[in-house]
């Protein structure tokens, strides 16, 4: 049996004492035998570091220093990165149980593979779950084209989508510092310039809804990407959207789960 792949996780933080152990948790309580993680955080006086010297047996390195916001947080992370599979996780999200050793033996199984994404989930601050109904492909000439997006397609979500150290590093192997809110949306499209994006059938991880975070601001993010579609053109596209996900799910790159078994169907059009 093909050994699984050490995974190295970053969580970037800063000031969020509030969902820092429920993240730390999600990813500890994983017990990933192959696990790098890391935590960059960015001088926090909320209490961030008590919760991070609580759990520092479990970590392969911390630090808590100023720093030039979260996308230099993350390269500072990923620079000590000795994994062959690379995430990050916000400090207000969470992995979903055995996330990380479903993302293993898909990357272990499949070498063509090579980067993974999970089905949208949400979370609020009261740790209720939400998944999506629907389960959601993405098209690699779409990524290319930044259609995934909230007024577009359904945003790629940063957390639950992992991908490999060699395509991180033919894609520029750095997040874009000058990015403060679209960092992985500029992101997805380098990596989509060499490797189709593969969809999980399940979730992986959950996106913590809470007023503090960025995307409170979300036309800040927009901007910043470089989306110009009003806010209106989202009542527009969601049930163009939910008609696209059901018929095109079965055309897109994908890996399914059910029946106790991976069975990886990569689409007319999948390509390394």
């Amino acid at each position: 049996m093909t050994p699984l792949p050490r995974i190295t996780l970053v969580t970037p933080s800063y000031n969020q004492a509030a969902y820092l152990e429920r993240t730390i948790r999600s990813v500890i309580d994983q017990d990933y035998p192959a696990l790098q993680y890391l935590i960059m955080d960015g001088g926090s006086t909320d209490g961030s570091v008590e919760i991070i010297r609580r759990y520092q047996r479990h970590l392969d390195g911390w630090v808590s220093q100023p720093d030039g916001g979260q996308s230099d947080a993350i390269n500072q992370g990923f620079a000590r990165a000795e994994g062959e599979i690379m995430t990050w996780l916000n400090s207000d999200d969470v992995l979903l149980p055995g996330a990380l050793r479903l993302v293993g033996e898909i990357f272990a199984r499949w070498p063509e593979i090579a980067w993974l994404t999970g089905q949208p989930a949400n979370l609020d601050v009261d740790d209720h779950l939400r998944r999506s109904p629907l389960r959601v492909g993405r098209f690699r000439s779409l990524i290319r084209r930044g259609w995934y997006h909230g007024r577009g397609l359904g945003f790629i979500r940063q957390e639950g989508t992992f991908w490999r150290r060699s395509l991180w590093d033919q894609a520029g192997g750095q997040i874009a510092v000058a990015r403060r809110y679209a960092m992985d949306f500029e992101l997805w499209g380098r990596l989509a310039a060499y490797a189709d994006l593969v969809s999980v059938d399940v979730p992986l991880a959950a996106f913590r809804v809470q007023p503090e975070q960025k995307t409170a601001v979300i036309d800040r993010y927009y901007a910043e990407a470089g989306i110009t579609l009003p806010h209106a053109a989202r009542r527009v596209m969601l049930p163009l959207r939910a008609l696209f996900t059901l018929a095109t799910w079965p055309l897109t790159p994908r890996v399914l789960t059910g029946g106790g078994s991976l069975r990886f169907r990569p689409g007319p059009t999948f390509r390394r």
